[in-house]
This record gives structure tokens, sequence and C-alpha cells, in this order.
């Protein structure tokens, strides 16, 4: 996964969150590994990703968090930077 934030001295956590509408109770889920969220992340997309559904995929690592992915039916998949 080419999106996934990487550091060495860092141990990341990765939540996949999915709500069926914005602001609507959430179900999620965290991960160890990077690709392991990233395929729930498109699991979840491809079972759940229509109408109003917000998906998310964040990274956190020493007390921060940074937006990976982001999909809604009207915006499409958004894919942050890595910085």
């Amino acid at each position: 996964m080419d999106t996934v934030l990487e550091d060495q001295d860092l141990k990341y956590e990765y939540e996949v969150e999915l709500r069926f509408r914005p602001g609507g109770p959430a179900v999620l889920g965290v991960w160890a590994k990077a690709e392991t969220a990233d395929a729930k992340f498109v699991e979840w997309l491809g079972s759940h990703g229509r109408d109003d559904a917000v998906l998310t995929l964040t990274a956190t690592a020493g007390g921060e968090t940074r937006l990976v992915k982001r999909w809604t039916a009207a915006s499409g998949l958004r894919v942050a930077p890595v910085v």
C-alpha cells in the first residue's frame, strides 16, 4: 500500500471507520498492519459503499492521527498525500 505512513521508529495503528451516514453511528476496526487495514477498507467499500456512507482509513502513532484514505459516494476515493 503506497499511501501508508511508515517510520521505523514509530509503531502505527490503522483504523478503518464506516458510517452509514455522515455523523451517524460508526463501525470500526483497528489493525497493527497497514495491509490488513487497507484490505478491510476495500472490503467494506465493496459491501457498504453507497448512498450516504463515509469510509475512512487513518494511521495513528505517537498520539498523532493522519488521514490515509476517505471515500464518500459524492466525492469518491480521496487518498491523502504521504508527508
